[in-house]
């Protein structure tokens, strides 16, 4: 069996989808996949294609600063993914997330609310994504006649807590309503604690999107923090399909060496969920159902937390978000049940287990009436 070596970023953002991209191809093309963390140094790099004799490798960068000198993987043949294009000879073969599509997707997310005004939070340090994140979210609200504030703050090693202090200052001073769309989501859960402090009111003053839907920061920040989740998997299986492709042509390869992935959809959550009529009872059983849907809550628990009777309770959560405590329960569930579907990996009986649902057959007839498709169909033609 032919071996490829993957090197895995150290970011651990979405790498099983990454790398599930990546193992779906080689599946198909008969390869061993063996990964590789970080990125070792050029001497390491050598040992290690001694020790394997892989017949190509894949470089994930992870969307850092960090650039790689393709001459030191010798004639190997490469794959950069999520690398900065503009630091790769023009002959690379690379695999990175479009950017500028991901920012318009914001743009379309946030244009949708009341807002008035639109900003723009970069990552802290230089990252050739979060200017393509700005420089596309910038064009596409000037697109739709509206301009957009962009926070310059930098940190300082000098004095750790100027960028906090600064950022506190740029919430605090933006006109209200706001939408404001942030590099990444620790970013936008930086913005979200700096409006804490700031006592800017999310989302009915400030709505928040951040990017990479990463649950472990998107579900435990209050209010829990609306993404865009791109789709990994699609571009750990392009950077596949491109290797494949190089190994199969060799010299005559004649096709496009730079490829793009790009955003997956809205995950929509709290930080952008403005209610019809502002309930804070709302708004924290919104968030309980946000953390808690898919680990065997009932709409029976979410209506306790009301301070007034169980009728009472689903009348002011209709009032407020424009449908009842299951049907809000009832999306979630299947927006994980498809989550879980589209990533590939999990045999149908299993998923049952991470939605909520006390067995499989339950789920199966759940999906079949929300969505009209099997859960089989539905995972096969979300492969097209």
């Amino acid at each position: 069996m032919e071996t490829i070596l993957y090197f895995q970023s150290q970011s651990k953002t979405n790498a099983a989808e990454k790398l599930g991209g990546v193992q779906d191809v080689a599946a198909k093309c008969g390869w061993l996949v063996q990964t590789v963390p970080g990125l070792p140094s050029a001497k390491r790099i050598a040992a290690l294609v001694e020790f394997w004799h892989p017949v190509g490798a894949i470089v994930e960068c992870g969307g850092t600063a960090a650039t790689v000198a393709p001459a030191v993987f010798g004639g190997l043949p490469v794959v950069f993914f999520d690398h900065d294009p503009s630091c790769l000879p023009r002959n690379a073969f690379c695999v990175t997330h479009d950017s500028a599509a991901t920012a318009q997707m914001a743009a379309r997310e946030l244009l949708r609310t009341d807002a008035t005004a639109f900003a723009f939070v970069p990552y802290p340090e230089p990252r050739f994504w979060s200017a393509a994140r700005e420089r596309g979210f910038v064009s596409a609200l000037s697109l739709n006649g509206r301009g957009c504030r962009v926070f310059t703050g930098r940190p300082s090693p000098a004095d750790p807590t100027r960028y906090t202090r600064e950022l506190r200052a740029f919430v605090a001073a933006l006109p209200r309503p706001c939408a404001l769309f942030a590099a990444n989501d620790g970013v936008a859960a930086e913005v979200l604690s700096a409006a804490v402090f700031a006592q800017v009111k999310v989302p009915d003053e400030l709505a928040v999107i951040g990017v990479d839907d990463a649950r472990d920061i998107c579900e435990h920040t209050r209010p829990t923090l609306s993404s865009i989740k791109p789709d990994f998997r699609r571009g750990g299986e392009l950077a596949a399909l491109l290797l494949a492709a190089r190994l199969r042509d060799r010299e005559q390869f004649r096709g496009a060496r730079r490829r793009t992935f790009g955003p997956l959809a809205v995950v929509p959550r709290a930080s952008t969920r403005r209610l019809r009529a502002h309930d804070p009872a709302v708004a924290d059983a919104l968030d309980l159902i946000r953390r808690e849907a898919c680990a065997g809550l009932t709409a029976a628990r979410v209506l306790e937390r009301f301070p007034c009777s169980r009728r009472q309770a689903e009348m002011r959560f209709r009032k407020a978000t424009g449908h009842s405590v299951l049907e809000e329960m009832h999306a979630i569930q299947l927006a994980r049940a498809k989550d879980l579907l589209r990533e590939g990996t999990m045999p149908l009986k299993a998923i049952s287990d991470f939605c909520g649902f006390e067995n499989p057959n339950s789920l199966r007839k759940f999906f079949k009436a929300q969505t009209g498709q099997t859960m089989s169909g539905w995972r096969e033609a979300a492969k097209l």
